[in-house]
């Protein structure tokens, strides 16, 4: 028997899967096979119309584009857990995509394993304030109709990523994440949740069949294996999932690794992000004067900020 967690850094072969997913575009090989082999219905993160997050159930192939890509706000669950216990007592097979803490209230909320769920989670940094995230998106709208939001667009490669509007008007607003001013209040770990400060789903086993992420580290550095077009870090939880793996490795490009090896260069698998020292005073600007007034107060980028960017840039150093 295998220890668990089985561990591989791997990206899928379909190029344009890849490009459109946030790292390796495993999650879409995973739903593919269980949709097709399985009829699986598959729960996920989605934009709605107003471009707000919460979870949505697609069961054919192509609608798995709405589910695809990271998005770091905290997804609204709505009836999720009802429908899901609906569909796994009718018999269906059902695939959830989210955080650890949504897949352990999931199951906690079942009771039972049903040996009909798939569970995938990721290595998590914590939630947004979906409040901040669709004021945002507000102010976002005053630039015209959005048809599309890519948190992370990999127009100079994975690494380099890039926050991305698409406009029905065919414009455009794109710039590096590090620069972005919701990414920047996401990524100084202010605008998270409570509770993501002391998370309890913190160490590489994890509740669910696959956990996957970004595979930085180790992964990152061999050139056998990465391209800087997108790698995942996948660990396998479970002997369904090994046996999973084995019918889907054809479309995928892998290298097995040691787990706690390929997990080391992603250290918020193993520790909570820390506190941030203004978080309180930026949500009392918040609930007083607006998501944008604080985002822009907190975390709209200076003159001086831009200055040392493209310096870093021009260096090679960009962030």
């Amino acid at each position: 028997m295998a220890d668990f967690p089985v561990a591989y850094a791997v990206y899928n072969k379909n190029e344009q899967i890849r490009f459109a997913s946030t790292s390796g575009g495993i999650f879409s090989c995973i739903a593919s096979y269980l949709i097709n082999q399985k009829k699986a219905i598959v729960f996920g993160a989605a934009y709605d119309e107003n471009f707000h997050i919460r979870h949505v159930a697609v069961d054919n192939v192509e609608d798995l584009a709405k589910l695809r890509g990271s998005k770091y706000a905290q997804s609204n669950l709505g009836d999720t857990f009802v429908k899901i216990k609906k569909l796994l007592q009718e018999g269906k097979v059902v695939f959830f995509s989210g955080t650890p803490c949504q897949v352990a209230g999931l199951k906690k909320y079942l009771k039972l394993d049903y040996r009909n769920l798939y569970c995938l989670d990721f290595i998590c940094h914590g939630v947004a304030s979906p409040e901040t995230w669709n004021a945002y998106v507000e102010d976002l709208k005053n630039k015209g109709e959005i048809q599309n939001i890519i948190f992370k667009f990999k127009r100079r490669g994975w690494k380099k990523w890039y926050f991305r509007v698409e406009y029905v008007n065919g414009k455009t607003y794109q710039v590096r994440g590090s620069m972005n001013t919701f990414m920047r209040s996401y990524l100084s770990y202010c605008n998270i949740r409570p509770s993501c400060y002391a998370c309890k789903f913190k160490g590489i086993n994890h509740n669910s069949d696959f956990t996957i992420s970004d595979a930085w580290g180790v992964a990152e550095r061999n050139s056998e294996i990465n391209d800087n077009r997108g790698l995942s870090s996948l660990l396998l939880q479970n002997e369904r999932a090994v046996e999973l793996f084995t019918y889907i490795k054809d479309d995928l490009n892998y290298l097995h690794y040691d787990a706690n090896e390929l997990m080391s260069g992603n250290w918020t698998a193993f520790r909570s992000v820390p506190p941030h020292a203004d978080r309180e005073a930026f949500f009392a600007l918040m609930g007083t004067q607006g998501g944008m007034y604080a985002l822009n107060k907190f975390f709209k980028p200076t003159i001086l900020s831009w200055g040392k960017y493209y310096f870093l840039r021009l260096m090679g150093k960009e962030k």
